[in-house]
């Protein structure tokens, strides 16, 4: 990889993480804004209490989505300031810009990822 594409590499993650600051920033004013009781009072039907758990559960599972985002973003912008970005943390292999240019927060190349994915349990994985 250039140093220019490394470069539009860390813009686009610069950006994508004030995008994620500012939408942490409105879910978190909507939240306060939208507690059980205040979501209750608005609904004031007989599935009140239920209505209102689903609306902060819904703003707590953004917050969520959005900060584990972040994360993957600063481990990148990490990577890309140690100069070790695009290359494979499992085997130092480089990953291909294709797959940088789908998912810039990339830590390994498709192979190892699959492997990774087929042995840790992730909190994204669904199980019964």
């Amino acid at each position: 990889m250039n140093q220019q594409q490394m470069l539009d590499f860390k813009l686009r993650l610069l950006e994508r993480a004030h995008q994620l600051r500012d939408e942490l920033q409105r879910t978190r004013a909507k939240s306060v804004e939208e507690t059980p009781g205040q979501v209750a009072q608005r609904a004031r039907d007989s599935e009140d209490d239920s209505f209102a758990t689903l609306v902060v559960d819904t703003n707590l599972s953004e917050m969520e989505r959005d900060a584990e985002e972040l994360r993957l973003i600063d481990s990148a912008l990490q990577r890309i300031n140690a100069g070790t970005y695009g290359n494979c943390v499992s085997c130092d292999q480089p990953i291909p810009i294709a797959r940088l240019k789908a998912e810039p927060t990339a830590e390994r190349c498709v192979q190892c990822q699959e492997l990774f994915e087929k042995t840790h349990v992730s909190v994204r994985t669904p199980s019964l």
